[in-house]
């Protein structure tokens, strides 16, 4: 399982979302992930099940923890957008989702 523990919003002058930064971690429970390119692909796997980036992505960033194997970080430029609070809030949802569902 995979939980998305911290979540930071940028903003522009005019208060418009401009990116996503996204910290995941694995549990410690799932042995799968002492291998670090399956918690990538378990993480890709269900960003690109999200319409975030083929909507409003501009680019994405994906980074492994390079102490810990049990953390990726995601980082989504967007676009310009209108996308609100409630907007983000339903892709963290299901992104969420698709994660508990990942066939990896």
């Amino acid at each position: 399982m995979v939980n998305i523990i911290h979540l930071d919003i940028h903003f522009n002058d005019e208060r418009k979302i401009t990116a996503i930064d996204v910290k995941l971690k694995a549990v410690p429970e799932e042995k799968a992930n002492e291998d670090r390119h399956n918690l990538v692909a378990r993480v890709s796997a269900a960003f690109f099940a999200t319409t975030l980036f083929t909507n409003d992505g501009a680019s994405l960033k994906t980074t492994p923890n390079p102490k810990r194997n049990d953390i990726v970080d995601l980082f989504i430029s967007l676009k310009e957008n209108n996308l609100s609070f409630d907007d983000v809030a339903k892709f963290i949802s299901y992104f969420q989702k698709e994660l508990d569902n990942s066939p990896f």
